[in-house]
């Protein structure tokens, strides 16, 4: 039973840290962080006045998507997300592994447990690539497993959202 569930669970990860620049779980995790942890955010390549750029910066969102997407808070989680990331994720769980979510809520919500039985890290190092008043690119590299990625946002109002640009690395 533990080998069908370690298979899911590694692919889901696969499959999220592609989309969405998410954790991949690794099942030699003996101590789950719920807390991600920013080692390093350089300065921004660019900058905007500060009267135009969101009040929350793009590498708080990620990090609250990345905790909302743990604990799971689907509705949290799926809010920091455009609608595209969101159906590119269910379309690529639906092709790659045959799952089939409803929506954005159930896939958090599924994933976020495959993580907790993994007991995945959230640990995460994150450096700003650039931002402007109008789009971000992060770089975050995952905890042990060293996976890495890079995460696209756009600016909504006064904070950030996530967008299907985000991509993982291909090193």
């Amino acid at each position: 039973m533990r080998a069908p569930v370690l298979v899911i669970a590694v692919t889901l990860a696969v499959l999220l840290s592609g989309c969405s620049a998410s954790v991949e779980p690794s099942v030699t995790d003996a101590t789950p962080s719920a807390t991600p942890i920013v080692t390093s955010t350089p300065t921004p390549t660019a900058s905007a006045p500060a009267e135009s750029a969101p009040q929350v910066g793009p590498v708080d969102v990620f990090l609250e998507w990345l905790a909302a997407s743990r604990e799971p808070d689907a509705a949290r989680a799926c809010s920091l997300m455009s609608a595209e990331l969101q159906q590119r994720m269910l379309d690529e769980f639906a092709v790659t592994l045959g799952a089939s979510f409803p929506d954005c809520h159930a896939m958090i919500t599924e994933t976020a447990a495959i993580y907790a039985a993994v007991g995945a890290s959230a640990d995460v190092d994150v450096e700003v690539v650039t931002e402007t008043a109008t789009e971000a690119t992060l770089f975050a590299t995952y905890g042990d497993s060293g996976k890495c990625g890079t995460i696209h946002l756009a600016a909504s109002g006064d904070s950030w959202i996530l967008t299907e640009q985000s991509e993982v690395c291909t090193r």
